[in-house]
C-alpha cells in the first residue's frame, strides 16, 4: 500500500498543473468553436448566394421565353398576310410561331376587329367546326389592345374549360395615308383590324420553370403578379388566389405568418432580395426576383431553399462541440490524475506515467487533425468562391468582345439617321450585316456554353436518347466546317477536310454528340492553317470510336495534362469551355475522351468513344 503525503508546495504545484491543463483545453475548445461557427456562417451565405443566383437565372430564362413570344406577335401583326386577313396563309404563320415557342405556349389566336375568332394554331376542326367564329370581344386581351392600340399582358384567366391561362395580345394596326398609300406620316390614319393572341397554360409555364431548377437544391417555386395574385404554385389549388386570402394564409405556420407576409409584400415592390425564415430550428431562404418584360415589372418569381448544407454543417459543428467539451473534461481529469501520480507515485510507477503521457499526446494529435480538417473545408469554400469569380470575369470579357462590334455598327447606323433628320432609310453594307450576325451568333454560342456549364456543375445535364446513323452526323459536321472555311478563307484554302466512315447505327443523344463533334472540329480549325483535318468513326467491340486528326501546331505541353478542364486554352478565340463540356457529355454517355500530339510532330489527335447501345440506367433522361 502506497502512503501519499502532501506539503503546501506539492498542493500549489498540483493546482498549477491542473489550471494549466484546463486553460489549454479551454483555448482548444474556443478555437474549435470559433472555426466551426465561421464555417457555418460561410455555408449559410453560400446557400443564400446560390438561391439569389438561381432566382435571377430563372427569371432571365422566363424573360427570354416571353421575349420570343412577343417577337412572334410583333412580326405577325405587321405581316401583310395577317393585315389583309388571308386566313390560309395566316394559318401557316401562326402554326410556325406556335412551333417555335411550344415549350411555353399552347396556341396562337387570330381575332378579327369585331372580336370573332378567325383561326388558331395547329387547328383541330373537331373542337371548333369550320365556319364557327367564337365571340371573344368581351375578353380583356381583345378589348385592351383595341382601346389602347398597345400590347396587353394578362394576369391569370380561367378559360371556358376551367384551365388557368395567361394571355399576351398585340393589336393588328393598319396605317394608311390620306392619299391611300401605306406608310407612317403626319397625315397617317390608323385602323384597328383585330388582335393576335399568344396563350400560355399556367401548368405548362410551371413545368417549364421546374425543369430549369436543380432538384437537389430547390424545394419550392412560385410566381405572383403585381396585385398579389398567385399565378403558379406547386399546390395547384392556390393558382388564381390572393396571397392574403384565407386559402393561402391557412397554409402558413402561425409563428412565421407575419414575417412571411412582410417578405411577400416587399417582393411586390420591384426589388430582388433573399430573406431567411426559421421554422422548428430549420432555416429556409426565400429569394425573389422581379420579372421585367420590355422594361416593365409584371410578375415576381419566388424560390424557397432549405439550408440543407447549413444543417449538415451544423450537425458536424454540434458533434465537434460535444467532442471538444468531452476533451476538456477528459484532459482536466487526466491533468489532475497526472499531477496526483507525479506527486504521490515513486519511480516504480514511471512507466505507467509515460503511458498516460503518450495517451494524452494522441488525444492532442486527434484535436490537431480535427482542426486541420476544418481548415481544409474552409480552404475548399475559398477555392469555390475563387472559381465563381473567375467564371464571372471570363464570361464578362467574352460577352464584351462580340457586343462591342454590334454596338459599334448600331451606333454608326443611328449616326446616319441623326445627321439627316428627314432621312427615313439608310444604306447598310452586306459586311455590316454579316458582322452583326456573326457576333450575335458568338453571343448565342457563349450563352449556350455557359448554360451547359451551369447544368454540368449542378448535375442537371440531361440526355435525350434516339437511334441514328453516326455517318450522317459526321458528314453534316464536315460539310458545315467546309462551308465555314470557304466563307472565311476562300475556295483556294490550303486546308482540306476529310471524312472517312461507314454506316454506324448508335443509340445516344444526337444533338449532344453533334455538339461534341463540332467542338472537336472547330478546335482543330483554330490551330490548323494548312494540310488537312480528318474525322473518322469505327466500331470497337461494343463501342464506337470517333477520331479527329489535324496537321496544325499541336497541343501546348503546358496545358496538355489539364486540357479538358474549365477555362484551359491557348487560343484568343475561345473561353476554354468547349472541351470541358465535350468531356462531360461523353462521360454522361458512359464513354471517355482523350487527346495526344501526333508522333510526327505535326498536329494533334482527339478521340472519344461511347457505347453503341446505351443501357437505360446510364441515362438521366428528361
Amino acid at each position: 500500500m502506497i502512503q501519499i503525503t502532501f506539503s503546501k508546495h506539492n498542493i500549489a504545484l498540483l493546482f498549477i498543473i491542473a489550471a494549466v491543463g484546463l486553460a489549454l483545453s479551454m483555448v482548444s475548445y474556443q478555437y474549435s468553436s470559433f472555426t466551426a461557427d465561421e464555417i457555418a456562417k460561410i455555408a449559410s451565405q453560400d446557400v443564400t448566394s446560390n438561391a439569389r443566383i438561381q432566382a435571377y437565372d430563372l427569371s432571365r430564362i422566363l424573360v427570354r421565353g416571353i421575349d420570343s413570344i412577343t417577337a412572334n406577335l410583333r412580326i405577325l401583326t405587321k405581316s401583310p398576310t395577317i393585315q389583309n386577313n388571308e386566313t390560309e396563309m395566316a394559318q401557316i404563320l401562326i402554326n410556325t410561331a406556335q412551333n417555335s415557342t411550344r415549350e411555353l405556349t399552347n396556341a396562337y389566336y387570330m381575332v378579327d376587329k369585331d372580336g370573332r375568332l378567325i383561326t388558331w394554331s395547329n387547328r383541330n376542326d373537331t373542337i371548333y367546326p369550320m365556319g364557327t367564329k367564337m365571340d371573344l370581344s368581351y375578353r380583356e386581351y381583345f378589348a385592351m389592345p383595341k382601346d389602347k392600340h398597345s400590347a396587353y399582358y394578362s394576369s391569370m384567366v380561367e378559360s371556358f374549360d376551367k384551365v388557368p391561362r395567361l394571355y399576351i395580345s398585340f393589336p393588328i394596326l393598319y396605317n394608311q395615308k390620306k392619299d391611300g398609300s401605306v406608310g407612317r406620316d403626319n397625315g397617317t390614319s390608323t385602323t384597328f383590324k383585330g388582335v393576335i393572341v399568344a396563350v400560355i397554360n399556367i401548368r405548362t409555364l410551371g413545368k417549364f420553370l421546374q425543369n430549369e431548377l436543380s432538384p437537389e437544391f430547390v424545394s419550392n417555386l412560385g410566381l405572383m403578379d403585381k396585385n398579389g395574385i398567385i399565378l403558379y404554385a406547386r399546390n395547384q389549388s392556390l393558382i388564381g388566389k390572393d396571397y392574403l386570402g384565407k386559402e393561402f394564409q391557412s397554409l402558413i405556420p402561425s409563428e412565421i405568418k407575419k414575417q412571411y407576409n412582410t417578405i411577400l409584400k416587399r417582393s411586390l415592390q420591384d426589388e430582388a432580395n433573399a430573406e431567411d425564415v426559421t421554422i422548428d430550428d430549420e432555416i429556409t431562404t426565400i429569394s425573389y426576383q422581379p420579372v421585367l418584360i420590355e422594361g416593365k415589372s409584371l410578375w415576381t418569381l419566388f424560390i424557397s431553399s432549405p439550408h440543407k448544407l447549413a444543417s449538415n454543417v451544423g450537425n458536424l459543428i454540434e458533434q465537434q462541440k460535444n467532442f471538444s467539451t468531452l476533451m476538456v473534461i477528459i484532459i482536466g481529469a487526466i491533468a489532475v490524475g497526472i499531477a496526483l501520480l507525479i506527486l504521490s507515485w515513486n519511480r516504480r510507477l514511471e512507466t505507467a506515467v509515460n503511458i498516460r503521457t503518450a495517451e494524452l499526446k494522441k488525444v492532442n494529435i486527434s484535436l490537431v487533425e480535427s482542426n486541420k480538417l476544418l481548415a481544409a473545408a474552409n480552404e475548399q469554400l475559398k477555392v469555390h468562391d475563387k472559381m465563381q469569380r473567375e467564371f464571372i470575369n471570363i464570361a464578362a470579357h467574352e460577352l464584351r468582345t462580340p457586343i462591342m462590334p454590334i454596338l459599334g455598327e448600331a451606333e454608326f447606323i443611328k449616326h446616319q439617321f441623326d445627321n439627316n433628320n428627314n432621312k427615313k432609310t439608310v444604306e447598310i453594307e452586306k459586311e455590316q450585316v454579316s458582322l452583326i450576325i456573326r457576333n450575335a451568333k458568338r453571343l448565342d454560342r457563349l450563352a449556350s456554353d455557359i448554360l451547359d456549364v451551369a447544368k454540368i456543375e449542378s448535375h442537371s445535364l440531361t440526355l435525350n436518347r434516339e437511334t441514328f446513323n453516326l455517318k450522317e452526323v459526321l458528314s453534316a459536321a464536315v460539310q458545315d466546317l467546309g462551308d465555314s472555311i470557304a466563307k472565311n478563307i476562300g475556295s483556294d484554302s490550303p486546308l482540306e477536310v476529310i471524312c472517312n466512315t461507314n454506316d454506324i447505327i448508335v443509340s445516344a443523344d444526337k444533338e449532344r454528340i453533334t455538339q461534341v463533334i463540332s467542338n472537336l472540329l472547330n478546335n482543330a480549325l483554330k490551330f490548323t492553317d494548312e494540310g488537312y483535318i480528318s474525322i473518322s468513326a469505327e466500331k470497337r467491340g461494343k463501342d464506337v470510336r470517333v477520331t479527329v486528326k489535324d496537321t496544325g501546331v499541336g497541343i501546348d505541353q503546358e496545358i496538355l495534362p489539364r486540357l479538358f478542364s474549365k477555362f484551359v486554352t491557348k487560343s484568343e478565340k475561345g473561353t476554354g469551355l468547349g472541351l470541358y463540356i465535350s468531356k462531360n457529355i461523353v462521360e454522361k454517355h458512359g464513354g471517355k475522351i482523350w487527346a495526344e500530339n501526333n508522333a510526327d510532330g505535326k498536329g494533334a489527335t482527339f478521340v472519344f468513344s461511347i457505347p453503341i447501345t446505351i443501357i437505360n440506367n446510364s441515362f438521366n433522361e428528361s
